[in-house]
């Protein structure tokens, strides 16, 4: 998915999916992201021309370490789940076969999705 441009996307909260699509200039296709079983996800830096570096599956214990500002700000307030410790939350995530997925960009749109499961498809 190198290069590919992202070109829209969308959340299902009560589905708990996110699609991402995606278009390939040089091969002239369009691709899928599908995510499903989404705990959360972060986003960033969204603007109309957003390109992929890459998409990676992270291990899971650094989703804690990559988000420790985030997580210590949302203390209490159940994200992304209810949790006293973050081993707690990171047993919770593993145990339950959560995937860490970083989407990296060249340009543009960047940030992570928690999910069980994703493919991507043409």
């Amino acid at each position: 998915m190198h290069d590919d441009y992202i070109v829209g996307y969308s959340a299902n909260l009560e589905e708990k999916s996110i699609i991402i699509q995606t278009y390939n200039n040089s091969e002239n296709k369009q691709k899928k992201i599908c995510f499903s079983e989404v705990l959360t996800h972060c986003f960033k830096c969204i603007i109309d021309y957003n390109i992929i570096l890459d998409i990676q599956e992270c291990e899971i214990r650094s989703f804690a370490k990559d988000n420790q500002e985030e997580l210590i700000k949302m203390k209490g307030y159940c994200w992304p789940i209810d949790y006293q410790t973050e081993q707690e939350l990171i047993s919770f995530l593993a145990v339950n076969g959560y995937k860490y997925i970083k989407i990296n960009s060249s340009y543009g749109m960047f940030g992570w999705v928690l999910a069980k499961r994703y493919k991507i498809s043409e």
